[in-house]
Parts: C-alpha cells; sequence; structure tokens
C-alpha cells in the first residue's frame, strides 16, 4: 500500500499557451509506468492492478480543463501548455510541472513519477471481449447477420459491435456472513458466473463506519484450489450505507465455476481519506 499511497499523495495536488503545442497534451491517457525514489513498479504489476480494476487514467480535455481517474477516484483541473514538451497540471492552486517526449507525457512530485501514453483501459471482465468493426460471435443457438449489438448464444457476422456472452451459469446461493463488526459487515450471497463466463462471488458488504471506505480483494493472499490467484475487486462504500458488488477471477486463471473451490484469502477495508487499514477479514470457501 506504500506505493499507492504515494501515488494518491501526487494525484491529490494535481488539480494555457494553446496553439499547436496544446492540441499534443489533448486526449484520453493511462498509466504505463510509475516510479518511486527511482524505484520502478513493474509492467506485470501495472497489468494486474488494471486487470484488478485499480486503474490510473487521465482525461485532457480541448478546454483547458482535465479529469484524473485513480480507481474510481475522480478529481479534476485545469492545465496549460508551456512548449511542445513541457506544461502545468493544477488543482486548487496547487501544480505539478509535466513534461512531454516520444509520446510519454510523465507527471512528477516528491519523487513519485507517473508515465502515461496515449490510450484507454479496456473494461473489466474482458475475456467476454467486445470489439468494433466486422467480428464473428460463436455459440450454440444459430447463425445470424446483425448490424447491432449481438449478445447472447448466438453465431453471426456483426457490422457494429460484438460481444461473445456464454450466458449466466448456475448460482450457488451462500448466504454465509464472514464479518461484522464496527467497521463492517460482509456476507458471501453466492457464486456464480458473470455474462463474461467469469467466476466469482456476489458480496453485501455494509459500511457501519461513519467514514467512507473501500474493500478490495488484498493483493497476494487469494488462493483457488492452491493455486495463487488475484480476483478483482474494489468498492466504496459511504457511512450507513452497503453495496452488492462482484467479486470475480478471470477464466484465465479459473477457467469454470465448477473449479472455483478451496478459495482462500482475505478482504481488506481502509479509509478513504487516510488510505489507513481498517480492517482484514478471512475470506475460506
Amino acid at each position: 500500500m506504500a506505493m499507492l499511497a504515494s501515488v494518491f499523495a501526487l494525484c491529490l495536488v494535481l488539480a494555457g499557451c494553446g496553439g499547436d503545442a496544446a492540441k499534443n497534451y489533448v486526449g484520453d491517457w493511462k498509466l504505463t509506468g510509475m516510479e518511486e525514489n527511482g524505484e520502478a513498479t513493474s509492467a506485470e504489476d501495472l497489468k494486474l492492478m488494471e486487470d484488478m480494476g485499480l486503474a490510473i487514467t487521465l482525461s485532457v480535455k480541448e478546454d483547458k480543463s482535465f479529469s484524473l481517474n485513480v480507481m474510481g477516484e475522480e478529481m479534476s483541473g485545469t492545465w496549460e501548455a508551456k512548449s511542445a514538451s513541457e506544461a502545468t497540471f493544477t488543482v486548487e492552486g496547487q501544480s505539478v510541472p509535466a513534461t512531454l517526449a516520444n509520446g510519454v507525457l510523465t507527471l512528477e512530485q516528491d519523487g513519485t513519477k507517473m508515465m502515461f501514453e496515449k490510450g484507454t483501459v479496456s473494461t473489466s471482465g474482458s475475456s467476454g471481449a467486445a470489439s468494433s468493426g466486422t467480428d464473428t460471435a460463436t455459440g450454440t443457438a444459430g447463425t445470424g447477420t446483425d448490424a447491432g449489438t449481438a449478445t447472447g448464444t448466438a453465431t453471426g457476422t456483426d457490422a457494429g459491435t460484438t460481444s461473445t456472452d456464454t450466458g449466466e451459469e448456475t448460482v450457488t446461493p451462500i448466504g454465509q456472513t464472514i464479518a461484522d463488526d464496527d467497521i463492517c459487515s460482509i456476507e458471501v450471497v453466492d457464486k456464480k458466473a458473470d455474462w463474461a463466463g467469469d467466476p466469482g462471488y456476489t458480496l453485501k458488504i455494509t459500511n457501519k463506519s461513519d467514514k467512507s471506505v473501500t474493500a478490495i480483494a488484498q493483493y497476494g493472499t487469494f488462493s483457488v484450489d492452491g493455486k495463487m490467484v488475484d480476483p478483482a475487486l474494489v468498492e466504496t462504500i459511504q457511512p450507513g450505507k452497503y453495496a452488492e458488488c462482484f467479486m470475480w477471477f478471470s477464466d484465465n486463471d479459473v477457467a469454470s465455476l465448477d473449479q472455483l473451490v478451496n478459495v482462500e484469502g482475505v478482504i481488506e477495508v481502509y479509509d478513504d481519506d487516510t488510505y489507513d487499514t481498517l480492517g482484514e477479514y478471512p475470506f475460506a470457501f
């Protein structure tokens, strides 16, 4: 969490010379590199963060505003291009210098550096991938041609956007509470596969504290039938509220619902303001 805390610290201080130079900055950017005091985060770790829904993205607009989305938390501010290679991003009067070279936009503050490249983050559950253009969806129900959006268990040629949906597998009710204290309660509602075929668990998480909290699947703690596998779970819950969410495992790691057995790990709940861990709750099914 130390690296993530440093990233959030940098993001919190983020909040022009126009012409053609400014056009170089406009667009959607995704985090592709990160360093803290000279120590780089590996590409594998960044990809894992993205797969777990912990992506960091930057949207720079022509009207000199920008928005930075950090793992679901969004902040906005203004920016100014000083030249084709230098700019400043500002939030609430605090500014961070930026450089642009070889297609990489770099923001640096207090020893923490974030590098972005143009692009967008793929949506969660990409195993049920969607693609643009002419695509072929394979299933079992039949064959057809669709000029709109094709979903379900059909085989056909789509001139628009096509997604493969294997349908939701059998839902196994569980209804077991694994946490209940002054911070939160966590109920495991059921086990099932989502629309993309990714198996996982439906959770009902109630925030019993007086502060906003976020629940995550603690990195490096989960295993499925002895194999280390990290599920995707990031859910923010306001004080006195509850959320129903789906903690899912990529079907690249867990091929089917039947293979989701002997699952062990830890669900961590932390304070949204300080990022301090408030509770760690064992998960074992």
